[in-house]
């Protein structure tokens, strides 16, 4: 089914870049609203997820800062302090002053957060293999390029401004 019949739109998309990029748009939404469905049932947004996931995969003791996290993040980065509180709360992170600086604060893993993050993990993961498997292998390095590209013209900011 193509994008027009995908919108309910009565005419055709005019012009072929605007369909593209929409296309885009549109399965980034989908796969928001995916996600958002799968971490419900743990009581995750995919603001925590992601932080969880960092905090496994990407950091080294003492722990990356909150400036860190912010810049790693895949998704809305807006409030990293209100989002590492909530997630302090429900006892998924903990913060300790850095030793070396006590202005800066180290944020690690809880034993509940490393729980909730391994059981949320593997339905995540199979869901994410199960909706990849969709793109041909051969596919997925020229979309992951394709998509690299699209990134870096938007970093850059348009030709026209």
């Amino acid at each position: 089914m193509g994008l027009k019949d995908e919108l309910g739109l009565p005419h055709k998309i005019v012009s072929e870049d605007h369909e593209l990029l929409l296309s885009v748009v549109l399965a980034a939404q989908m796969l928001e609203k995916e996600a958002d469905r799968l971490l419900a049932r743990f009581g995750l947004t995919r603001s925590q997820l992601n932080i969880l996931m960092l905090l496994r995969y990407q950091s080294r003791e003492p722990g990356p800062d909150h400036q860190s996290l912010g810049r790693m993040l895949v998704v809305n980065r807006s409030n990293v302090t209100g989002l590492l509180d909530r997630m302090e709360a429900a006892k998924l992170v903990e913060r300790a002053a850095d030793p070396e600086d006590r202005r800066v604060k180290r944020v690690r893993l809880t034993p509940k957060g490393f729980k909730i993050l391994v059981e949320a993990e593997k339905v995540y993961m199979r869901h994410v293999e199960e909706l990849a498997g969709a793109i041909p292998p051969a596919d997925r390095a020229v979309l992951c390029r394709i998509l690299e590209a699209l990134r870096r013209r938007l970093r850059r900011g348009s030709p026209q401004g």
